[in-house]
Order: C-alpha cells, then structure tokens, then sequence
C-alpha cells in the first residue's frame, strides 16, 4: 500500500492537457527532493472534472496517491482573493509533515487560478514552480531551489495516453528486440528504394494470391516477366536472407502467414522503428540535449468516445508524442478523396488530437506520394517522407523533424 505521507506532494492545477502535471509528477530528478511525487492534489473546475479523473487514474497506477479538489461553479475567476481563499483552504488539509514536502506545479489552470496560487506559496515561502513545455524544463518560481531542471522521460505512452482518456487495447503494443538480421533488411531495402519501388508492388500483389499449404504460403508460378526483371530478383534475394521466404522452382515460398504479413509490409515499419531506436541509443551516448523515450509498434488506441484507430509507430521525445504511419502500398495520382491515402490522412489527423503538447505525425512511405495527398497532408500539418531518395535519408529526417530545446 502507497505510503501517502513519507514523500513530496504535488499541488496541480489542472487544464485541458496532462503533460505538464503528470511528467513532474512521474519525474525521478536526484537534484531535487520534490521529485517524484508521492501524493498529489489535482485542484480544477468543473469544464475539467473529467480531465483530472483520467490523470488522477493514471497517477494511482504509479502507486501515486491522488485527492481532487473542485473549484465552485458560483466563484468570479476574476475575484483572485476568492481563489486564494479556496487554494488555503486545500493547503490547510495538509499535514505538517507534508507541508515541509510540498509544491505548487502552477503549469495549468486558468491566469486567475495560477496566479492565486503562486500567491499562496510565495506568502507560505513554499516552493512552486512552471513547466516550460517548448523547452521540457521546470522553472522555478519561489521557493530556495533556483536551477531549472530537465524532465526525464518517465512516462510511458501508455501514461500520456491514458492521463488524456484514451486507452490502448488489445494487441497491445510491441517493443521490438531487433535482430541484426531484420535490421539489415531494412537498410537494404532502403538503399535501393529507387529500383525496389518499381516492382515491391508486384511482390505485394504475388504474395496476396499465396494461400496456406502444409503450414507454408505459396501462389503460383512468378511470371517469367518478373523472373526476367534483374531489380526484381535482387529485392526477393533481399527477402531470401531473413530465412522467411524460399524458391521452390518458379514458386516464392513463404514459411507461414506471420511470414508473409510482415514481408508484405511489416519489414519497412519495423525499418522506422530500427532507425528511431537507434538515433536513441546515440543520443543517449552522445549525452544529446533531447533523449529519446518509449517507443512501440502496433499501437491500437480507443478514444473517450470510443472510436479506435491504429498507428504503427509512436514514440516519445523531450515528454512530446510523435505518431507515424509506414505503407509501402500504391498510392494512384488518381485516387479518390475516400481512398486509402486519405484513410490515413485522416485517421493521423484523428490520433494527432490527443491533447498532448506539440504532438507530430508524420507518413513514412516507401513509394511516392501523389501531389494531391501531400498538399492534403501540408494542410493537416502531417508531414512526409516518401520514395527516393527520402526513405534512404530517413535519419536525417527525424534529427531534424524531432524538436531540441532551445539553448539560452
């Protein structure tokens, strides 16, 4: 059972976004006796009752003891002594114990009830302090600690998730353990995009004819255009050396459906993976000013309202979410406004409305894009690496597309 008096109690003002109380919350900073928190007061109005619901659920999953206190509908946020009153009287249930351990996060909350409560801690010569989100940074505002700090990435995607009332369901998410081996494919794969692009679209619709033979997948013969086609060969010998798929004469052989899934497909997702993975482990050598967090796949996420959706990749970085869809399928310069292309357009432009601070999306695709699916995604803020030589350079892309605080 959570000992709710023998640690720091966070004082939260809560508003439409988690982050800037749940990170602090969930922080593990040795440079200050504030963090983690063992108990927190979430303080709010009523318009953002359900909000600190699904924070406080969250926090109590961390064994993080959770109390919420509502602010009267009848009280003026204009009449900032009213507030003050209020605020005092959260703080005097406190015990004196945990008024020596207390702090103010005065990050959400409306100007009028941040104000009254920066006002009750600076008359108490108590600590408070803001989180600076552009920056992912704590910054003081009374008390003796004076060195901002950097947030850790503690939580979990799950947690920011959660804390905004969404849910992940079953499948549940995957952290891949990469082989060298499927590592390798992907780079492969990447290096050639520019021949590869021409016929993965002939493998896809081979391999959508394979059906299940003896515990193996198999169409029919490859058409001996495709067996003449040199860039063709060499992306199936590509494929060949994962050990997922065979020749059996004029025959590709896949060994299983899980097998065939992840060549039609699953590689090049694993592929972005392996690339945001690795950029983690670097900067986290290089001791870089941002540090990369969780990161998952096949991540199946229910709203409040309960409509579901996918994403294949999503990871988190300086406590900021970041959603990414990966096809290598076709997209026609023609294609409908209700096609596939839009399908995800849209369903990023569903999952980018998480309320998670500067949340991006993006579309990663092995093929081009057509003009008018990249203006449509301009438009919704998603951006796009597609085809060559983009997808080669796809490192690049994340170094500059992942946000780095700015230095004073």
């Amino acid at each position: 059972m959570t000992d709710t008096r023998s640690g720091p109690v966070h004082i939260c003002l809560v508003s439409d976004t988690s982050l800037p109380n749940l990170n602090p919350a969930l922080a593990k900073i040795a440079e200050s006796r504030f963090f983690p928190a063992k108990r927190v007061l979430l303080l709010c109005d009523t318009r953002h009752l359900e909000q600190a619901r699904y924070l406080k659920e969250t926090l109590m999953d961390h064994q993080i003891a959770v109390d919420i206190h509502t602010i009267d509908d009848g009280l003026d946020p204009v009449e900032i002594s009213s507030l003050i009153g209020h605020i005092s009287t959260v703080f005097e249930t406190l015990s004196p114990d945990e008024k020596q351990s207390v702090v103010l996060n005065a990050s959400g909350g409306g100007k009028a009830l941040s104000l009254a409560a920066v006002s009750v801690f600076m008359r108490n010569h108590l600590p408070a302090f803001l989180v600076d989100a552009k920056n992912d940074r704590i910054v003081w505002l009374s008390g003796a600690e004076r060195s901002n700090l950097d947030i850790p990435d503690n939580a979990s995607l799950e947690d920011v998730l959660s804390g905004n009332g969404f849910k992940i369901t079953p499948p549940y998410p995957v952290r891949h353990d990469l082989s060298e081996k499927m590592v390798r494919l992907g780079e492969k794969m990447a290096k050639n995009a520019k021949k590869f692009s021409q016929v993965i679209g002939a493998f896809n619709g081979y391999m959508s004819r394979a059906k299940e033979n003896k515990g193996y997948y198999q169409a029919g013969p490859v058409s001996h255009k495709l067996l003449k086609n040199n860039d063709f060969i060499h992306m199936v010998d590509c494929f060949r050396e994962t050990g997922l798929l065979e020749w059996r004469k004029q025959h590709l052989v896949f060994r299983g459906q899980d097998a065939a899934k992840f060549l039609r497909g699953g590689w090049f997702e694993l592929y972005g993976y392996a690339v945001i993975n690795q950029l983690k482990r670097e900067w986290a050598e290089q001791n870089y000013p941002v540090q990369i967090g969780d990161i998952a796949s096949g991540v199946n996420i229910e709203a409040p309202t309960g409509s579901r959706n996918e994403i294949d990749i999503a990871f988190l970085c300086n406590n900021r979410l970041y959603l990414i869809e990966c096809k290598t399928g076709y997209f026609s310069s023609s294609s409908h406004s209700s096609g596939p292309s839009s399908n995800m357009l849209y369903k990023l432009d569903w999952l980018k409305d998480l309320g998670a601070p500067a949340s991006k999306t993006a579309i990663f695709s092995y093929r081009s894009l057509p003009d008018h699916d990249r203006e449509r995604a301009r438009q919704m803020h998603i951006d796009v690496v597609a085809g060559w030589p983009d997808i080669a350079d796809l490192k690049t892309f994340l170094k500059n597309w992942i946000e780095v605080p700015q230095t004073n």
